[in-house]
Formats: C-alpha cells, sequence, structure tokens
C-alpha cells in the first residue's frame, strides 16, 4: 500500500519512520525524462526547462576557460571556485552553478537530466536494434583493438570484460546501472542514494556522500560528459595514450608473477642450497616442493590480482586511472596491473523495467 500522502519533508530522522521509502516516479514509470526536467523547473525558473540542450547550450558559453576532462577529475575544482572562475571572465553563470535564490538547480539534478537524457536515447536505440534483430553493442563497447574484448571473454570464461579507462564512459557505466531507480522528481542527494540503495544497486561515486573517500563532486561529473560530448575526452583513448600505459601495465604485471609466484619457488630452491640441505641425493624431492611453493604463490596471486565487482570505482580511482595525476596513477597501475585491462562488471545496458 502506498501512502502518497507522506513526503521526504514529514520524515523523522531520529525515528524508525526515517527508514520509509517513498515512492517515486522514475523514468520506468513515467516512460519519459521530460517529467524531470518540468519539475526541476517548478522549485525556480517556470518559463525555462532546464534539459540536456540547455545544459548543452549553456556549456558553450564557459567550455574554454575549463581544464581539461583529466584536470578537472584530479584537481576536482569546487563549486565556489568554477563559480569565481566563470564570474571574473564575464560569462553568464550556468544554472547548476547558481545559489537557490539565483534560481539555481543542484548539480546532481543537472547531471540526472543529462545522463537520463542519453539513458532514453539508448532505450531507443536498443528497442529499435531489437526490431532489426540487430546485436545490442554500446557505444563504449567498441573498443579500438577490435577482437580484444571478445578474446577477453573467451579466455575468462565470460567472467572478466575489457575494463572501460576513459572517465566519461565509466561516469556513463555507473548512471546506466542505476538509472532505471533515479527519481524523475527533484529530490535531494540523500534521498537519491537511498532510493538507490534500496533496490539493492551500487551507488556511483558521483552520488556517494561528500566524506566517501571515493566520492567525486557531481558537478565535476557533469562537466566531464559535457566535455566529452564536445569530444574533448576522446584524446584519453588516442592510440599513444594506450599503448604507454598498456605497456607499463603489462610489464608490471610481469614482474609481479617474477618476483611473487617464480620468485617464491625459486626463493626454496636456492634457499635449500644456501643452508645445504639440498644436495643431489635429493635434488628432485626440492625441486617439487619449489614447484609445489610456486604453485601456492600463483594462487595467491590470482586471489589478490583478479578483478571483483566490488572493485569498481575504488581500486583505479574514482573515474578510473585518469581522474588520478600521473604518479598516482602510475602508482595505482602498477600496484593493479591485471585491472588496467579487465573489470568483473560486464557493460551497462538500459532496462525497460525496474528489476
Amino acid at each position: 500500500m502506498i501512502h502518497n500522502h507522506l513526503s521526504y519533508d514529514d520524515a523523522d530522522n531520529n525515528s524508525v519512520d526515517s527508514n520509509y521509502d517513498i515512492e517515486i516516479p522514475t523514468i520506468t514509470t513515467t516512460g519519459s525524462v521530460d517529467a524531470l526536467v518540468t519539475s526541476a523547473t517548478t522549485t525556480s525558473l517556470d518559463s525555462i526547462k532546464y534539459d540536456a540542450a540547455t545544459i548543452k547550450a549553456e556549456f558553450k558559453t564557459y567550455q574554454k576557460i575549463l581544464p581539461h576532462p583529466d584536470k578537472l577529475l584530479q584537481e576536482q575544482h569546487s563549486f565556489t571556485y568554477l563559480r569565481n572562475k566563470i564570474e571574473e571572465s564575464e560569462i553568464d553563470m550556468p544554472r547548476f552553478l547558481k545559489y537557490k535564490f539565483e534560481g539555481g538547480i543542484k548539480p546532481h539534478i543537472a547531471l540526472c537530466c543529462l545522463l537520463l537524457g542519453e539513458y532514453e536515447a539508448e532505450l531507443k536505440k536498443q528497442k529499435e536494434r531489437e526490431k532489426n534483430n540487430k546485436r545490442k553493442k554500446p557505444k563504449y563497447d567498441n573498443h579500438p583493438w577490435g577482437i580484444y574484448p571478445f578474446l577477453v571473454k573467451i579466455l575468462s570464461f565470460g567472467y572478466l570484460h575489457n575494463q572501460l579507462n576513459n572517465p566519461a564512459d565509466y561516469i556513463r557505466d555507473q548512471f546506466f546501472r542505476v538509472a532505471h531507480v533515479i527519481p524523475t522528481h527533484v529530490v535531494p542527494s540523500d534521498v537519491l542514494r537511498k532510493k538507490i540503495k534500496n533496490k539493492g544497486l551500487p551507488v556511483p561515486n558521483y552520488f556517494l556522500d561528500p566524506d566517501d573517500p571515493r566520492q567525486f563532486p557531481p558537478h565535476i561529473a557533469l562537466l566531464v560528459m559535457l566535455q566529452d560530448g564536445e569530444m574533448e575526452s576522446r584524446k584519453l583513448d588516442s592510440f599513444l595514450n594506450r599503448l604507454v600505459f598498456s605497456s607499463f601495465a603489462l610489464i608490471s604485471l610481469l614482474l609481479r608473477i617474477v618476483l611473487e609466484v617464480i620468485g617464491g619457488a625459486g626463493a626454496i630452491w636456492g634457499g635449500a642450497e644456501v643452508v645445504k640441505l639440498r644436495n643431489a641425493d635429493n635434488a628432485e624431492l626440492w625441486r617439487w616442493l619449489s614447484i609445489g611453493v610456486g604453485v601456492l604463490c600463483f594462487a595467491r596471486f590470482v586471489t589478490l590480482n583478479v578483478p571483483y565487482k566490488e572493485d569498481e570505482g575504488d581500486i583505479l580511482g574514482p573515474a578510473g586511472p585518469w581522474s588520478l595525476r600521473l604518479s598516482l596513477r602510475l602508482r595505482a597501475v602498477c600496484d593493479h596491473p591485471f585491472h588496467y585491462f579487465v573489470r568483473a562488471l560486464p557493460p551497462s545496458t538500459p532496462k525497460k523495467k525496474v528489476d
């Protein structure tokens, strides 16, 4: 039974009533993102629709003064810093950077408007593909190395998938996993997190509580997505960047195998000789002991390095390796080289209905 007369404003956070989850329309119940746009305008400027087209049009006015997407993620400029930078340039303030008394919209709402628009467009494409009996293939699954994603799935028996190292692809992937439960009414960020958690879904890093170390601000995620729309972040996918970091990750992976697996077996073999436990008479026994230790070391290596679904948004930075400064990025890839190539989560796809 749904109590429509209740609202989140009535919730008492000091009582059990704060656990009550009020039903709020989503894109799967309204069938369109327009409800969010309309809801966003009724709280501020009724005559202006703040949809994806408006957000993108605003972006073109201040696009040139922004740092590159990787710098935005690495430095995570504050809301106030960006406001001051735009004011100094004498450019009209985008609505998601305005205060409430100025008719502003919260950044997480603006981000939802933008990404729900993409989600809705992807749903339409999916429906057309199904009509034409075409294979579903999200755009970020079009790997520049061709057959690589297919080989990863085959060699891992479907457990692993190619990694997303572009920040915009990462942001979009996290959102598409929860888009079908995103409210199409304006709600506070804590209510948004609650709606996602109550459906048993992972909260995207940009919607996490600000005190969470994995969180990065929603206004930064919004700007990165807008820059991606203008192809600014595609340079991160350049052949040179992929070659350099893939080579570094591959060398790091091989070195870890040498040190942690072969090194463990070799230590038993060599150590036995140093303390004079191994000689010509028992060499075969120590060879098998070394191999046994090597097998255990390999099992440890796999346990520590194989990707898990819980690693998302944590191991290689909140939005992939490019969200980290160069020194931290190299360290993250060196510590977890396997994660640079593959992930445990499959690519997200739009859902027609709430599971």
